[in-house]
């Protein structure tokens, strides 16, 4: 799965109903936002409060790639929480950094320790938890237990705080049920996904959710199905000026003629979007799905 949920892309979503005590108004957060982690790791050392100090340094380390840095800071800032909230934060950036280190087993093991501590709230940490059961969904896709992962993701589903949340937890929902081979029901799901994320103004995710979609159509045996949603992309790139979906939308045509013995038209398409790949740079592409 392409699209996954890392520290860098939910540190927009720290303060819940003012119950996270964290201060991001410092110099470290600052440098983070400065795009300068080396300077924010400095700076979170003369923070006065444990908690903020270890925080935003783990937050630094984590964007540097320092994960097993990151992972050490975050079980500091956890040890000196003073709410529940901010402990559980920290158990949950904690995670992803474990996860990004490898670590799988570690991860869950977290996940699950934060997704108790965040039901003995009861609806009081209902956000939090619903982080929790995305996270511990995602790890077992990973891991490839599909069936453990579908029931987090759904229960997530559920829970959902908005639109972009349960955009994220039914296009991971899509793509555990396709790898479990359950393909009308990815399909489903893709299309709760990418109507979500076009509702949100996600455009990005929404044009990736669309290509899933596709890849699910022609994977229940309906490559025409998956074609006409590709071609729908392959529009809405040229009217939103999206080249870089334009060139993906045509390539990935270009694989479904291909899958259909129409060499003609794969080969048409797949110069058509190389053309575009090349006109902006997109090397990527040139490389992919030949």
């Amino acid at each position: 799965m392409k699209r996954e949920i890392t520290l860098i892309l939910i540190f927009n979503i720290l303060f819940i109903n003012s119950i996270f005590a964290y201060n991001n108004k410092n110099l470290c957060e600052e440098h983070l936002a400065n795009g300068k982690p080396s300077d924010a790791i400095v700076a979170a050392k003369d923070l006065a409060d444990a908690y903020d100090s270890n925080f935003c340094a783990a937050k630094a380390k984590y964007q540097l790639k320092d994960y097993k840095g990151a992972i050490e800071s975050f079980t500091e800032s956890e040890k000196n929480a003073e709410l529940q909230a901010d402990q559980m934060y920290s158990m949950l950036y904690k995670a992803i950094a474990e996860r990004d280190s490898q670590d799988l087993k570690a991860s869950s093991a977290t996940l699950s320790k934060g997704l108790a501590t965040a039901k003995l709230g009861n609806s009081k940490y209902m956000q939090i938890e619903q982080k929790f059961l995305y996270e511990l969904g995602l790890n077992d896709m990973a891991l490839g237990d599909y069936f453990n992962a579908i029931d987090y993701l759904a229960k997530s589903v559920v829970i959902a705080n908005n639109d972009s949340e349960r955009a994220d937890s039914y296009n991971a929902l899509a793509t555990a049920s396709f790898r479990s081979k359950k393909y009308s029901n990815a399909v489903e799901y893709a299309v709760k996904s990418s109507n979500m994320y076009q509702k949100t103004g996600q455009l990005n995710e929404y044009a990736e959710a669309i290509i899933n979609l596709a890849t699910y159509h022609a994977g229940d045996g309906h490559p025409e199905k998956a074609l006409t949603t590709l071609k729908s992309l392959e529009k809405f790139a040229k009217v939103n000026g999206g080249k870089y979906f334009e060139a993906r939308a045509l390539i990935e045509q270009s694989v479904i003629y291909r899958s259909m013995n129409k060499d003609v038209e794969s080969t048409l398409y797949l110069n058509n979007g190389q053309r575009i790949a090349r006109e902006i740079g997109a090397n990527d592409l040139l490389t992919a799905k030949q």
